[in-house]
């Protein structure tokens, strides 16, 4: 397989000695990536395709800063609302700007900012009209055909284990144990067995988009994860399908998503589908949500998206109203259990479930088993009302399942929903009043619970701005549909007080720090009580010139949990104190090569145990030449943590349109080697080699994903056609 491998390359490399290179800049837009991560904190399973795409139609088609409004500024997750609301009364004081250079005098858009969003805004004089001939849409638009694949090297334990009860090993070229796809007595024997993967061991994605400006845009995915079947046994195809038709400025319709989409109404209290950041980051006025009302679905997450139709309808130059629809099978744990007393002996059971399933894998017969187990359908609406200054919306929504959910009773989760129904409603607000913006939600659940936020953003001077949130969620608040700004997974049972400062006393410097102070009035997962808790940040950036950026972060955490100890009867809490360090650089060496290195260490202690640390130490080398048909991409880390708790997690550069987050923890090294090579004008193929090597284990992971070893690597390999 190395040689094969390396053969890959090799060949890859020598065709792309005669190509060239689109003129479409990744770099510029997975560096603003990279930094709206860092609102994710360690959550490595948030999908970041939307983001992607956004940004890169943004690219093609960018902001007209004279013809836009707030809400299509913040969906670029780079600017805060004190930068935009600055924009809007800059505008409305003097007029349409003349030219992006008159931004420099706009408090808060500092030489950083605007160079963080050029990519993505112009100055125009005129509107662009929003109706075009078909013609010329289809002269216009742009159409992409993306196609991956994913190995990982060293075979799991579900792969080597599907030996058949008849004693023989069934292998493919790779090495993993398979049985013959025609012999159904062999596939029948492995779907009774539970412990093994009963596909192959590639992950396969393939994609088609359409698009013309921010107008139109069709197009379809499909995807099967490792271990999944592909075209045989339970999967006749793709194990997931997307597909989508959206269009924008229809008259009044201001926007009609027929197929896969996402709907984001308010701070997501109500209702909130698709990518939401954890707020808490460097970015410490980033903690207002900036809903999209509605978008395309382009991702692979086969749970989190609806399926049906909506549209976003002009009723007069003010009010919008917006009505939404899914229905689709989603992913559960399911039993099934008797209704009651059968008098008539009919031996009726009605279908339960005990916890959704998020993770998408369908790869042994169990899984297979949880795969689009029950129905769920959502119906809503939103209504907005909007001033130059202000805006008011209400929100209603209503989810249904064709099944009860019953969750396993314990003390934590007792106020959580259970049942076939639920209905939120709630009304969102935004004020804008010279250099203060006030926003907030309220929402409430067919029970009664309630749950509310509302915040400030203030520019107290041209160099000093700050963010107050409050929250209040109730421990009853039924919410399967939102998020919001909070310290917990799910917006209910806390309350707390955010309060973030954001100093730039000059161009070359910057100072962000923030508090939080959190309480949790019930019990929580792993924490038998109420408790409370608290969590700080401080961050220095320092650009001494356009070509170097280096910043410092301290950020620490202070939380309750149960004692690790054996104790009898309730487990009492104890502190639970982490904090990290961080030193990052980032220096362009020259037009073609970047440098970035990373310090962090971790420092994690749960009561009385004993302390646990955690460090990295990684360099980056880009080469990324402007006239080049190659560029190249490679990571050296070296990581050594005590403990899983004393992890430490970093941001990868992976193929285009894929994004990773992992975990760094144990004792090894890690490294990386991505290749991109254009052999044909605007046909970009990609190769990635990465491993992980790791000095104090015999085995990596457990269950079906156990290796056997201390190596664990992966072979990626895409192919992207713009035409």
């Amino acid at each position: 397989m190395k040689r094969l491998a390396a053969s890959a390359i090799g060949a890859a490399l020598i065709l792309g000695a005669r190509a060239q290179v689109d003129g479409v800049p990744r770099d510029v837009i997975e560096q603003r990536i990279e930094a709206a991560v860092e609102q994710l904190g360690g959550d490595n399973d948030v999908d970041l395709t939307n983001l992607f795409e956004l940004l890169a139609d943004r690219y093609t088609d960018p902001i007209d800063l004279n013809h836009t409004t707030a809400q299509e500024l913040n969906a670029l997750l780079l600017l805060n609302d004190v930068q935009v609301s600055a924009l809007m009364q800059h505008i409305k004081r003097n007029g349409k700007l003349l030219s992006l250079y008159e931004l420099q005098a706009i408090n808060g858009w500092d030489a950083a900012t605007i160079q963080l969003v050029r990519p993505f805004i112009t100055v125009r004089e005129n509107q662009m009209g929003a109706r075009a001939s078909l013609k010329e849409i289809l002269k216009q638009g742009s159409h992409e055909w993306t196609t991956r694949s994913t190995m990982n090297i060293e075979s799991r334990r579900g792969f080597l284990d599907r030996r058949n009860s008849f004693g023989k090993d069934y292998a493919d070229p790779s090495g993993n144990a398979l049985p013959d796809a025609d012999d159904h007595e062999v596939r029948d024997s492995l779907r009774a067995n539970s412990k093994v993967y009963l596909g192959s061991p590639y992950r396969l994605y393939t994609r088609y988009r359409f698009r013309y400006r921010q107008n139109i845009s069709i197009g379809f995915t499909a995807e099967k994860d490792e271990g999944e079947e592909f075209f045989q046994g339970s999967q006749r195809s793709f194990d997931f399908i997307s597909a989508h038709l959206f269009v924008r400025d229809l008259g009044r319709l201001k926007s009609v998503a027929i197929g896969d989409y996402s709907a984001q109404f308010g701070q997501g209290l109500t209702f909130w589908n698709g990518l939401a950041f954890a707020a808490k980051s460097s970015f410490t006025l980033n903690v207002k949500r900036n809903a999209v009302v509605l978008a395309p679905y382009t991702s692979v997450n086969e749970n989190l998206f609806m399926r049906g139709a909506a549209a976003t309808f002009a009723v007069t130059r003010k009010l919008e109203l917006t009505g939404f629809f899914s229905t689709k099978r989603i992913d559960a744990n399911v039993s099934a259990q008797p209704t009651g007393t059968d008098t008539l002996d009919t031996n009726i059971q009605e279908v339960i479930f005990s916890s959704f399933q998020e993770d998408g894998f369908h790869r042994t017969a169990n899984e297979l088993l949880k795969k689009e187990s029950i129905g769920e359908r959502i119906m809503g609406g939103h209504l907005r009302w909007k001033e130059r200054s202000w805006s008011i919306g209400a929100t209603a929504a209503r989810i249904e399942y064709d099944a009860v959910l019953a969750r396993s009773a314990q003390p934590y989760n007792q106020f959580e929903f259970q049942g076939r129904s639920n209905t939120t409603m709630g009304v969102d607000w935004n004020v804008l009043w010279r250099n203060i913006t006030w926003f907030g939600e309220a929402a409430r659940s067919a029970n009664g619970g309630v749950a509310m936020n509302s915040g400030l953003l203030a520019a107290l001077d041209q160099r000093v701005s700050m963010s107050l949130l409050w929250r209040d969620y109730g421990r009853d608040f039924h919410g399967l549909q939102s998020v919001g700004f909070a310290e917990g997974t799910n917006p209910w049972n806390e309350r707390g007080l955010y309060t973030g400062i954001e100093l730039r006393p000059n161009r070359q410097w910057q100072i962000n720090a923030y508090f939080d102070q959190f309480r949790f009035p019930w019990l929580r997962y792993l924490t038998d009580g109420p408790s409370s808790g608290f969590d700080w940040m401080a961050q220095v950036n320092w650009r001494p010139s356009r070509k170097v950026e280096l910043y410092a972060r301290v950020r620490h955490q202070d939380r309750a949990r149960n004692t690790s100890a054996d104790v009898r009867g309730i487990d009492p809490l104890v502190r639970m104190e982490q904090t990290n360090y961080r030193v990052n650089v980032s220096a362009k060496v020259s037009n073609s090569i970047t440098l970035r290195t990373r310090v962090e260490t971790v420092d994690f202690q749960r009561g009385s145990a004993p302390l646990q640390h955690g460090f990295l130490l990684y360099q980056d080398l880009v080469h990324r030449p402007l006239k080049s048909p190659v560029e190249l991409t490679a990571r050296f880390a070296l990581f050594e943590s005590d403990s899983y708790d004393a992890r430490l997690y970093a941001f990868e550069n992976d193929l285009i349109g894929v994004f990773a987050i992992p975990a760094y923890y144990g004792r090894g090294i890690r490294w990386y080697g991505m290749a991109r090579i254009t052999p044909l004008r605007r046909v970009d193929v990609w190769v990635r080699y990465g491993a992980w090597i790791y000095r104090d284990q015999t085995s990596i992971s457990s269950g079906l994903q156990e290796i056997n070893g201390n190596v664990r690597s992966d072979l990626k390999v895409q192919v992207r056609w713009l035409f």
